[in-house]
């Protein structure tokens, strides 16, 4: 089956320099984010959730990138499976914790193909800590993974007022600082600002969310649009294509 993205790059102009800037305070953050996870997972089993789904990531570089993504939150289990120049190769994480790397099934690849193509086990766990995060956004930002949070407070995204909630981690992701975007109505998870002011060479990022996807009675974005905050310069997307589940 062929699978078409459309992209919506009509919003190049899409948060303002004037999102950096908070506005009257309202609502503390951990209200504001106890209540998005409140909206996203009412019955809270993002802990035993299971993802198995195929995601296309189109890139600037790689606008035909496909993976299937397995993640399994009560076990631990972890795989990711995706086409590259050596063949497929997935990368797993199994219920005890060992890491994996299969190509074309087998766990038997030669030094120099392992040093070339970045193939190492000791990179499953940021793979896996990747999606893990993401996929699961708003529930996966949990008190263990802060270092610290902000009072929340009212910002512009796309002319509207939201909710933001500054973040930092404890261990980066993309960044240390996020700023999460929250929908004033139901607290849905709008958008996600990777902060990088503590590097100038790199430029702010945003990740926009749009569409539903249910697994059990969570709902999680489909869609994940990448933009530079400032030029609105798209960059790539995450896009929940199918579940695999009963396959």
């Amino acid at each position: 089956m062929n699978y078409t993205l459309i992209l919506l790059i009509t919003t190049i102009g899409l948060i303002s320099n004037s999102s950096d800037t908070s506005g009257a305070f309202c609502e503390n953050s951990e209200y504001i984010l106890k209540q998005s996870k409140n909206a996203h997972d009412p019955d809270n089993e993002w802990g035993d959730a299971i993802l198995n789904i195929r995601i296309q990531e189109p890139r600037l570089q790689n606008p035909q990138r496909y993976s299937v993504l397995t993640l399994n939150n009560k076990t631990g289990y972890f795989s990711l499976i995706r086409d590259s120049e050596v063949g497929k190769v997935e990368r797993i994480i199994d219920e005890e914790g060992a890491p994996v790397v299969l190509v074309n099934g087998s766990t038997q690849i030669d030094e120099a193909t392992v040093n070339e193509y970045r193939l190492g086990e000791d990179r499953n766990a940021g793979y896996r800590s990747f999606y893990e995060l993401m996929y699961g956004l708003p529930m996966s930002v949990s008190e263990d993974k802060l270092a610290g949070i902000e009072e929340g407070g009212l910002l512009s995204l796309e002319g509207q007022e939201v909710y933001g909630v500054r973040i930092e981690l404890k261990e980066a992701m993309i960044s240390k600082h996020w700023v999460l975007y929250f929908d004033k109505s139901d607290y849905s998870l709008a958008a996600l600002k990777f902060d990088h002011s503590e590097d100038s060479s790199r430029p702010d990022e945003i990740l926009m969310f749009d569409g539903e996807y249910k697994v059990g009675e969570i709902t999680i974005p489909r869609f994940r649009h990448w933009y530079h905050q400032e030029s609105g310069e798209y960059r790539g997307s995450d896009v929940i294509l199918k579940d695999l589940s009963d396959n």
